[in-house]
């Protein structure tokens, strides 16, 4: 029968898989069993630090389409994040508007301002496109900082609810997974379609680009509107977490900080960024409670990754997979901001 004629040929297709691709597909299978399995054995101190991992985590993977794939390092994305937040947090707190009207403004004000950096930063390259991503995000934080009207000030907006379905972190947790798996199948297309491989020649050779007939200010600008896609859901995620928004939430360190969780898990990859979150997110919150000094074995583990793992952690156990169980070649290493040596992703 048709149906059995594709059982067979799908077990077909499983058998002539390589090692390392059933390795993978079964670290996928663990993932996705210990995500589901968190609310059911986690207390919910763990369950809100899971879910903030994940929009860390989607917020990480928005810059490394820039950083990782464009090798166009960002530290001024915190601006389209806290735009999406201030965006559902005016609504919330200063009209009568719904949830529908708060997700609908917080996303349009995130998208109108990554559109603003995207026309600001397109024709810039280098330590330039460095600086003018930092003004950008300086720009929103003195903004937030001084309407006080609009964005509160320093007090922030409070008054942010939950949808009802979801005022139980469990509930919630449920939904930030949901939103995230469907964001991260998104960008896995976005960076095997035409415009994530010219993306990859942007970072390869801005110069050889152009020779090849492509607009690179147009294509950054579009990276800027495909990056603050994902990162004005992740402001939306992020403020109905917290319930609050505030300055702090846009500062550069807002924006450092997923840069550092891309780099720590493996730059140019989307499973690195994750990795890098959640390493992050529970030393920060986790590790801090146990250790005073938690911020010194943060940045021994930077300084462990710099030396000896320029390709991140996904990097480093990618190739002793290749090296010590696969003998059949060596991955080539994930792109690195480290250095100006640019090489393929895994």
């Amino acid at each position: 029968s048709p149906i059995g004629l594709a059982g067979e040929g799908a077990m077909s297709r499983l058998a002539n898989l390589s090692l390392t691709r059933k390795v993978q597909f079964g670290l996928l299978a663990i993932a996705v069993v210990l995500t589901l399995l968190v609310p059911v054995v986690a207390d919910p101190f763990i369950i809100r630090l899971a879910t903030l991992a994940l929009v860390s985590a989607l917020f990480a993977m928005s810059i490394d389409l820039m950083a990782g794939y464009a090798g166009l390092v960002t530290l001024g994305h915190a601006g389209v994040l806290g735009s999406a937040m201030y965006g559902v947090g005016y609504v919330a707190s200063k009209t009568d508007g719904g949830i529908a009207l708060q997700i609908t403004v917080g996303f349009i004000v995130g998208m109108i301002m990554a559109a603003i950096f995207g026309v600001m930063a397109m024709r810039s390259t280098g330590v330039y496109f460095i600086m003018i991503t930092i003004a950008q995000g300086m720009i929103i934080w003195g903004l937030a900082s001084l309407l006080v009207n609009i964005t509160g000030a320093e007090n922030g907006l409070l008054g942010i609810r939950r949808p009802l379905t979801f005022t139980e972190d469990v509930r919630f947790y449920f939904l930030v997974l949901g939103v995230f798996a469907v964001c991260a199948v998104l960008l896995l297309i976005v960076v095997r379609s035409p415009f994530g491989q010219a993306l990859k020649g942007l970072r390869e050779s801005e110069s050889r680009m152009r020779m090849l007939g492509h607009n690179t200010a147009f294509l950054k600008f579009y990276m800027f509107i495909v990056s603050g896609f994902f990162a004005s859901i992740a402001g939306i995620l992020l403020v109905y977490l917290n319930e609050f928004v505030s300055p702090s939430d846009v500062i550069l360190g807002a924006s450092a900080i997923p840069v550092l969780m891309a780099i720590l898990g493996g730059i140019g990859t989307l499973i690195g960024p994750v990795i890098g979150a959640f390493v992050i997110v529970f030393l920060r919150n986790w590790v801090s409670l146990e250790l005073e000094r938690w911020p010194t074995l943060m940045g021994l583990i930077f300084i462990l990754v710099v030396l000896f793992a320029r390709e991140g952690l996904v990097g480093a156990v990618a190739g002793w997979w290749y090296r010590n169980v696969d003998k059949s070649g060596r991955p080539t290493p994930a792109p690195s901001v480290l250095g100006s040596d640019h090489t393929e992703s895994v």
